[in-house]
């Protein structure tokens, strides 16, 4: 039986920085590749963003940054064996577009551990993904890292 990879939701968060070493326990125990997911939300500059060429630029340098910070992750937590997917929108969405079509078999994701009023005026990414993911997610909170 193969088990599709784990994928975690990264940024430079502390909550994200747990969620990798969870991650990368789940991936070791079941023996399957770990992908880092990290969404960029669009960027709307007046009169850039307007212009097609623009538009592309900023995906460019959006998508660059967004690896550059994959990778950064990755060394900063000793993570060899690893996979980067960087992509333009909303957080939730990217992360449940790649757990689709990537077929995850977990998805691990930090908490930024907003409570109340505040979390419900914000949103929250890990209560989305977690109410329509395809597969198992584990929501990490910052606290839990060792």
């Amino acid at each position: 039986m193969t088990v599709g990879p784990v994928l975690c939701a990264a940024d430079d968060s502390d909550g994200a920085r747990a969620a990798l070493q969870v991650a990368r326990d789940l991936a070791t125990r079941f023996g399957t590749t770990l992908v880092l997911v990290h969404a960029e939300p669009p960027t709307v500059v007046p009169g850039v963003s307007a212009a097609l060429a623009g538009q592309e630029r900023l995906r460019k340098t959006e998508i660059e940054d967004a690896e550059k910070l994959l990778a950064w992750l990755a060394q900063e937590e000793k993570l060899d064996d690893v996979s980067f997917l960087a992509a333009i929108g909303s957080a939730s969405d990217v992360i449940l577009d790649a757990a689709r079509e990537l077929g995850a078999a977990f998805v691990v994701i930090g908490s930024h551990g907003r409570r109340g009023l505040r979390a419900a005026v914000l949103g929250s990414v890990s209560h989305a993904v977690a109410t329509s993911a395809p597969c198992p997610v584990v929501i990490v909170p910052p606290a839990s890292r060792s």
